[in-house]
């Protein structure tokens, strides 16, 4: 299913004139650009259209730029589909922009964390002592057992160069010291890797971001969060966040904490991902997982690909999509259990998942299009899982409504979450 898992880059994606087609062609990129001018107080679309690319990459400038590109592609996704997504995940800063869109993070709160934590990083490294640089062709285990050796070794451990990004089967990026990191290089070049310099403002996802990570957990502590609507893959965990309430921990351990994209990309394929759209500037992590994994991505960003994609959306039968059913499942998969009994849990919730998940299966080899009997039979089974759990009401109904409108079938199914309600 094409969109049904959505993708958010990190840093090192922005460039001059992105979002500018968005902005032209939809009301809703257009409000969304000016709400996160508003929110840092500042001009922006303009940096984004008509800027330099010096300034623009500052990561105060770049981490609001593409979290705000990301949001209104998300939004114009929503409104044209009306799909919601199966899973999301965001590389480094596309980890924030992905809880963004999944309702745990407030958009401007989001826009304004992310501007603090640009900032911040840049002043862990004012000295401009560190640096970037991407290895290919040498595996990720090979690349950290050099840094490692050239850490220990350069002048007498001094100065430290990790690996900090693994993101793909053929391509890490290492972090560091600038003296150490060139020594790693030279030996890393030596092995018969080649080494691409990054164009960076400091050495992210290294201990020299120990500081940074510091005050950023501080900043974090006042962030009011939401009930996420939607599954977000951690790209730090490379698992389900079990709700919002772990966002704080994981932002402020991702700064020094090593990207694992490869883990990420591979729990969505252990998932039944086979497809995804990457949203945010370029082509970056469709680039990644095209040339390296079975994981098909289309990239909002590319006009051929936004058009195949919307356009599939556009052409919908007047049978329904099986997303909805799969929708339910992945709902009661990433909930919380808060029901010790084992009978009660068998009952209630293995027994109507595994009816639902033989419907889906037995659809999906058919016609690959449901029944309005087959939804409700899902939404049942959801609303069971619910009950049983114990999950709180508030929760339920934030999830149940965000999921019907998501399906363009809040006037449809919403009573019956008010029926269960008062039984």
């Amino acid at each position: 299913m094409v969109g049904g898992t959505l993708l958010f880059p990190g840093q090192g994606s922005q460039y001059v004139g992105m979002g500018k087609d968005l902005y032209r062609k939809y009301e809703l990129a257009k409000e969304t650009f000016h709400e996160a001018s508003e929110a840092i107080n500042m001009d922006l679309t303009k940096l984004m259209f008509e800027g330099s690319m010096e300034e623009l990459t500052r990561t105060e400038y770049a981490q609001p730029a593409i979290l705000t590109v990301g949001m209104a592609m998300y939004k114009i996704y929503r409104d044209l589909l009306g799909k919601a997504p199966q899973f999301l995940a965001g590389h480094s800063l596309g980890e924030i922009t992905a809880l963004t869109c999944a309702g745990g993070i407030p958009f401007d709160s989001a826009v304004r964390i992310v501007h603090r934590r640009g900032e911040l990083m840049r002043v862990a490294d004012d000295a401009g002592s560190g640096a970037m640089a991407a290895v290919m062709s040498l595996s990720a285990a090979e690349v950290a057992a050099i840094c490692k050796h050239a850490s220990s070794s350069f002048q007498g451990g001094a100065e430290i160069v990790v690996v900090s990004n693994i993101n793909s089967d053929d391509q890490v990026v290492i972090s560091g010291h600038k003296g150490v990191l060139n020594e790693a290089v030279q030996r890393i070049s030596k092995r018969g890797g080649v080494v691409i310099p990054l164009h960076v403002s400091a050495p992210f996802h290294s201990p020299l971001m120990a500081p940074a990570a510091q005050l950023f957990a501080e900043e974090l502590k006042g962030l009011k969060l939401g009930t996420l609507q939607h599954p977000v893959v951690s790209s730090v965990t490379a698992r389900l966040y079990r709700s919002a309430d772990e966002i704080p921990a994981v932002l402020a351990e991702q700064i020094t904490a090593p990207v694992q994209w490869t883990a990420v990309i591979r729990f969505l394929l252990e998932n039944g991902v086979s497809e995804a759209v990457e949203m945010g500037p370029q082509s970056i992590l469709k680039k990644l997982a095209n040339n390296s994994t079975a994981l098909r991505v289309l990239s909002f960003d590319h006009e051929p690909d936004r058009e195949q994609l919307l356009g599939k959306g556009r052409d919908e039968g007047q049978d329904y999509s099986l997303d909805f059913i799969i929708q339910c499942l992945t709902i009661v998969t990433c909930m919380r259990n808060r029901n010790r009994d084992l009978e009660q849990y068998e009952q209630g919730v293995v027994v109507p998942y595994r009816e639902v998940q033989t419907m889906l299966n037995e659809l999906q080899l058919s016609l690959g299009r449901a029944e309005w009997k087959h939804l409700v039979k899902a939404y049942e089974m959801l609303i069971s899982a619910f009950h049983t759990k114990l999950v709180p009401e508030n929760e339920q109904k934030d999830r149940l409504e965000q999921l019907l409108q998501d399906n363009g079938l809040k006037d449809k199914l919403g009573s019956r979450f008010l029926a269960s309600n008062r039984s």
